[in-house]
């Protein structure tokens, strides 16, 4: 259950993302003078549906503990948070940090307990299984709510981060450049989009075909083919396959596999990028010291000016 200071702290910076309006709360609903805003399910609410995002919807629910470090024999997304921003525990202690796009939480988890005070939004239905997987976490946050119109204050994070999320937006780069008035000065701001080469490259032809099929059955599919091919990676069939479909293999358990191949060929939107554009972005906004954290060349991350 969320604490009550860090829940009127949260509070106290929210605002209509439409009009920037104060919010007040009134029981179970944040209101303004022109919009209401429901609490459904210990989830405030600032958008009326998932949008866009169904297929994220549908395979948060299915594998909301999939990636989750506390639910697993391993630290695969303490790894891949390390790797994709940068950040250590020390980083973000005491900090107010946004996870823009939380997903099931598997971020959050991890810096609520390097003793980050985590505010997650995503679009999707996610937030559900965020919320119950995180209930007992008294510095976590959860709301549904559309990147293009968060509803804080500006200057209100010490931090913040996006990885895997905003190439799935209608517009990366605008996604982007959203969040940094959110920042506070000298705060940091790290995100992860998929690069415009390799298995991202071949995976964004197949997306305008892939994802027009039911969810569902695509997931029955991902089911089928993932071991299927995984109990055949030493054929030369399959090493064709992998060429014109990658599929995932990334030694994290089936599970995660099937999760990861249906999560690369559903979304409705599928952006790469380079390394620059990227960099060029932050350059965009007015951030300072912008630098690539990891050997991942679409892992960028920078400092907004005092």
């Amino acid at each position: 259950m969320i604490a009550p200071p860090f829940a009127e702290r949260i509070e106290a910076i929210l605002c209509d993302p439409h009009t920037g309006e104060l919010l007040r709360r009134e029981r179970d609903t944040f209101v303004c003078s022109t919009a209401r805003y429901p609490i459904v399910r210990d989830v405030p609410r600032f958008v009326p549906s998932d949008q866009y995002v169904e297929s994220f919807s549908f395979e948060w629910k299915v594998h909301s503990k999939t990636q989750v470090d506390s639910f697993r024999a391993d630290r695969y997304s303490e790894d891949e948070f390390t790797a994709k921003t940068g950040f250590s525990a020390e980083d973000l202690r005491g900090k107010l940090v946004l996870d823009a796009g939380t997903g099931s939480g598997r971020y959050a988890e991890l810096v609520s307990r390097w003793g980050g005070d985590v505010v997650g939004v995503d679009l999707s239905y996610a937030v559900d299984s965020a919320r119950e997987i995180l209930a007992e976490r008294q510095n976590v946050w959860i709301a549904q709510a559309n990147i293009s119109a968060l509803p804080f204050k500006r200057e209100s994070f010490d931090v913040i981060f996006s990885i895997g999320v905003l190439h799935h937006t209608s517009d990366t780069r605008a996604h982007f450049l959203k969040l940094v008035p959110l920042l506070k000065p000298k705060g940091v701001i790290a995100v992860w989009v998929y690069p415009n080469e390799g298995e991202y490259a071949v995976r964004e032809r197949w997306v305008r075909f892939v994802n027009k099929i039911p969810r569902p059955m695509f997931y029955a599919w991902c089911r089928r083919f993932v071991p299927w091919v995984q109990a055949r990676l030493e054929t030369q069939m399959v090493g064709l396959i992998r060429i014109v479909f990658p599929f995932s293999d990334q030694h994290r358990g089936l599970e995660n596999d099937i999760l990861d191949t249906f999560d690369a060929y559903s979304p409705e939107y599928h952006g790469i990028h380079s390394p620059e554009e990227v960099e060029g972005w932050f350059r965009e906004a007015g951030l300072v010291d912008v630098c690539r954290p990891s050997g991942r060349n679409t892992c960028v991350r920078g400092v907004k000016p005092p």
